[in-house]
């Protein structure tokens, strides 16, 4: 019944569609929809707040895959450190097991690269097809450097010199550093995906400062509740007491106070008479105003302030494109 009328049925299409997106540390990267950056393989970033709560479905998928290598990288790592530990009778039998637990770390390790870290190898070759390196790049290669090595270590070992091998013909993997590299920057990746997320969600907060309807007074002096989107500059609204302002604009009506401090932090309510300036968002008092729409939409001053929140958020220190660089 919601999409019944034509006009209800386009704002659903409208709401639903993807927004636009756009990568931190290159700007000029704008596309439709989440994704990765072409160029330095960095996750996309909302150029609009989103408006909704609910959990971030990439950083979910980082996450799952950060709790699973952890799980998996742990033992592998257990097993390459052990021959450092103090232990004449440990070390014998790592030296004569070695072959076994070569193919215990293959079978570990595995899922970690190929899973957990499949994503950083989709950015990588990107950046070789966009002929872009970056850090993905070096992550690309360093993880499948250790990894391949490892791999036909254990498989043939008999490939390899005889100084590579030991008494038992095993030859030392490198399964460890593959796997640990996956799962460091995949925790690197968690922290910065929640960090946008509290943004996010801070952003949120400021776009619920903000009423969803505001009564318009119609010239035959019909009153009706009208959603923000459909105001138009020139609106005459009814502030009632306790409501908070709908657009930026200016009193014609009515006498109050209204409470300013979302915007300049004072605490104590303002007078505001006729031809006083109001802000959108702001709490209405004791008395009841009549306004007059002077900016509605974007051009408000709440919307600004989201828009620089947004644009801080998306923001990166130059220092880390040279660190990029340099890698």
């Amino acid at each position: 019944t919601f999409l019944e009328s034509p006009s209800t049925r386009a704002m659903a299409s409208k709401a639903i569609q993807p927004g636009k997106y756009t990568c931190p540390m290159h700007p000029e990267v704008v596309q439709d929809g989440p994704g990765t950056c072409p160029k330095c393989g960095m996750a996309l970033e909302p150029m609009q707040p989103a408006t909704h709560e609910g959990p971030d479905p990439e950083l979910t998928a980082m996450q799952r895959r950060f709790w699973v290598g952890c799980v998996f990288t742990l033992p592998v790592f257990l097993i390459a450190m052990a021959g450092l530990i103090p232990s004449d009778e440990l070390r014998k039998l790592l030296h004569y097991k070695m072959i076994l637990l070569n193919w215990v770390q293959l079978a570990l390790a595995t899922p970690v690269v190929l899973w957990c870290g499949w994503p950083f190898f989709e950015r990588a070759w990107l950046s070789v097809l966009n002929r872009s390196p970056n850090m993905f790049t070096l992550v690309g290669l360093g993880v499948s450097a250790a990894y391949l090595y490892s791999l036909l270590a254990t498989v043939a070992p008999s490939l390899f010199p005889a100084g590579f091998r030991s008494a038992t013909g095993a030859v030392e993997p490198y399964f460890d550093s593959a796997a640990v590299i996956v799962v460091l920057v995949l925790l690197g990746q968690v922290l910065e995906l929640r960090a946008r997320s509290q943004t996010g969600a801070a952003i949120r907060s400021l776009l619920g400062l903000a009423p969803k309807i505001a009564r318009v007074v119609r010239e035959n002096g019909r009153e009706e509740d009208v959603p923000l989107v459909h105001l138009h500059i020139g609106d005459q609204i009814r502030i009632r007491p306790g409501e908070k302002v709908a657009v930026d604009g200016v009193i014609i009506e009515g006498q109050s106070s209204i409470d300013e401090s979302m915007v300049t932090g004072e605490p104590i309510p303002v007078e505001k008479t006729i031809g006083n300036k109001v802000v959108g968002g702001t709490v209405n008092s004791t008395g009841g105003l009549l306004m007059r729409a002077e900016r509605v939409g974007s051009d408000t001053l709440l919307a600004q302030i989201v828009r620089m929140v947004g644009e801080a958020q998306r923001s990166r220190a130059p220092i880390e494109k040279l660190v990029n660089k340099v890698s």
